[in-house]
């Protein structure tokens, strides 16, 4: 059994794990890497996921799961998450949380059990109160600003301009949206930045030194995120403003109302979870309906001459910082 350690946001997990590739795999899919069991203390551990090979082993005594589909046993402190490959048992009754996860199919195809575990792990931070988001988190002033977008949304390129301009990166690509006692917070997964050709010849002055690769059909160069802006992963910051970009034909942000704000995060975040049942969905709703109060929300529309960035950074400066 290999023990590994891995920081999902500001949540890290010890994986003991009977095939490390297990552990690279769900390390790949939030963006972050294993690591060694001494790199983290013992007192920082939020939970301890122990992966198992059990093939068959759910035929007898557990649910029956649609093809394709999940299963969701509700209950608060130990709940379960059932898909056909996979079997998660939840005890959040104790500190750090206890997860037993059962690997039930072997004979899968590597990309389906990826599609498993990424199913699977949104689900588990979902009952742990954390939402995953795919966006871009930058501090700037005291303000935690939110850029929420598909890909092609300029969410790295803002996250550059944004921290030349003196701010700080929480992350570019997975976040986690945490529910506290005293509000919401937002981490960052991300070690990594990822350069478009265009967003590297404006902000560089000479080529980077580094092969571009094809991620998700766009080839981009990828460089460890400090290497470029101060960039702190892992760590929790209350977020005060959100945003929707999309490439337009200039810069225009546009305040969203509560109503609209909701509806644009259903949007951004609901194509990353899997839902099972109606209480499943209602729970889902009411997590993202009690963070929306908090923070002002604003559609943006950029322009495709990144010079106008410019115009962001000193609308960003302008915002209110939290409690003024």
């Amino acid at each position: 059994m290999h023990e590994r350690h891995i920081r999902l946001g500001s949540l890290t997990a010890r994986l003991l794990l009977p095939d490390e590739r297990y552990g690279h795999d769900v390390a790949q899919i939030f963006g972050t890497s294993l690591q060694a069991p001494d790199w983290a203390p013992v007192a920082g551990i939020g939970a301890e996921i122990a992966f198992e090979e059990r093939p068959g082993g759910r035929a007898d005594s557990g649910p029956q799961v649609p093809m394709d589909g999940m299963v969701l046993m509700h209950d608060p402190l130990r709940p379960e998450i059932h898909t056909e490959a996979l079997s998660l048992y939840l005890n959040l009754d104790i500190h750090p949380a206890r997860i037993r996860l059962d690997v039930v199919r072997l004979d899968l195809p590597h990309f389906d059990l990826c599609v498993h575990l990424a199913v699977a792990f949104h689900k588990l931070l979902f009952l742990m109160d954390r939402v995953v988001l795919h966006g871009a988190a930058i501090s700037v002033d005291d303000k935690v600003c939110l850029f929420l977008g598909d890909k092609g949304a300029g969410k790295s390129t803002i996250a550059l301009k944004l921290a030349r301009a003196g701010g700080t990166v929480l992350g570019e690509d997975h976040l986690i949206l945490r529910r506290t006692g005293d509000g919401f917070v937002v981490s960052g997964c991300d070690e990594r930045s990822r350069l478009t050709a265009k967003t590297e010849e404006f902000f560089f002055d000479d080529p980077l030194d580094i092969v571009p690769k094809d991620f998700a059909g766009t080839m981009k160069k990828e460089v460890p995120a400090g290497e470029l802006f101060t960039s702190v992963p892992y760590t929790d910051g209350p977020v005060t403003h959100l945003f929707f970009p999309k490439v337009g034909n200039r810069l225009l942000p546009a305040r969203l109302s509560r109503k609209e704000l909701l509806l644009e995060l259903m949007r951004a975040t609901g194509k990353l979870q899997r839902f099972v049942d109606l209480a499943d969905r209602t729970r889902f709703l009411e997590l993202l309906a009690a963070f929306t109060p908090s923070v002002e929300g604003y559609r943006l529309e950029l322009s495709e001459d990144l010079a106008d960035l410019d115009d962001l950074v000193t609308f960003v400066r302008a915002l209110p910082a939290r409690g003024s």
